[in-house]
């Protein structure tokens, strides 16, 4: 989070917060929310595993639907009850939840239930109180401000592991790790939550949860690509089902709600 505040401060130079609601609505989406989300997660995968956590914090996307539907930014109807049905069964099969025996492999203990349920909350949280100030100043004005709050709230435990860690042996090496890390906060931090906060500016937060579902076929085919892992049938049927739920959200804009007024162009700076 650090490197990647410092790389878009030094690229959009944004306007510091001009008054104290939207500063304090800032802090909040960045502690709560940015920084919450992460480190619960990484605190569940410690005390369980992957699957687990994944599974875990993929709660959200029905926090979300739930409180959509309550506060009427989305009308809900049978056709969404199956969508978000699909987006968790299918999460939940192409995760690996089941091996190819169909034992069930979600490791759950008191720590990693708590942190998992966080990182659920904190995913809702920052999806839906995102909206309002992505509409009014722009995704990449929050999240620039939420990565340099995140990274001085975590910078001394940054620090901590940073001197614990060994140096590289040698000068190839320091080149990979050097690459790994850049890869990391230009696509696994900067790309992945300036995109989706981007696309809260013009679809509700239940739908980007359902669309954000194509992360594991992502992270599937990417573990095919670089590591050779090989699915198994249960895991492709999974993924096909995941397909199917963005289908049907993609054919769903017609069930907005009449409280969520979708902008059709963005700002200049967006």
């Amino acid at each position: 989070m650090a490197v990647s505040g410092l790389v878009l401060l030094a690229i959009l130079k944004p306007a510091i917060p001009e008054s104290k609601a939207v500063l304090l609505k800032l802090l909040a989406i960045a502690v709560f929310g940015i920084v919450g989300t992460q480190v619960s997660y990484l605190v569940a995968i410690q005390y369980s595993n992957a699957p687990t956590a994944t599974l875990l914090q993929f709660l959200f996307l029905p926090m979300v639907a739930v409180y959509e539907a309550l506060t009427g930014t989305i009308r809900w109807s049978g056709r969404w009850s199956v969508t978000i049905l699909f987006a968790v069964v299918g999460t939940l099969l192409l995760i690996g939840v089941f091996s190819g025996t169909g034992s069930f492999g979600i490791l759950i203990n008191p720590i990693s239930l708590i942190a998992g349920l966080l990182a659920a909350a904190s995913a809702a949280y920052y999806s839906l109180a995102s909206r309002s100030i992505v509409r009014a100043k722009g995704s990449w004005w929050l999240l620039t401000w939420s990565f340099v709050v995140g990274a001085v709230l975590t910078f001394p435990f940054g620090i901590q592991s940073l001197f614990r860690h060994g140096s590289p042996s040698d000068f190839i090496s320091g080149i990979s790790i050097a690459a790994l890390v850049a890869f990391v906060v230009i696509f696994g931090t900067i790309l992945a939550f300036g995109l989706y906060l981007s696309g809260l500016r013009y679809l509700p937060a239940t739908e980007m949860g359902v669309i954000a579902s194509l992360e594991p076929i992502a992270a599937s085919v990417a573990a095919f690509v670089f590591l050779g892992n090989i699915l198994n049938p249960i895991q492709y049927l999974g993924g096909s089902i995941i397909i199917l739920a963005v289908i049907m959200v993609a054919s769903k804009t017609a069930d907005t709600g009449p409280r969520d007024k979708i902008r059709p162009h963005g700002n200049i700076q967006e």
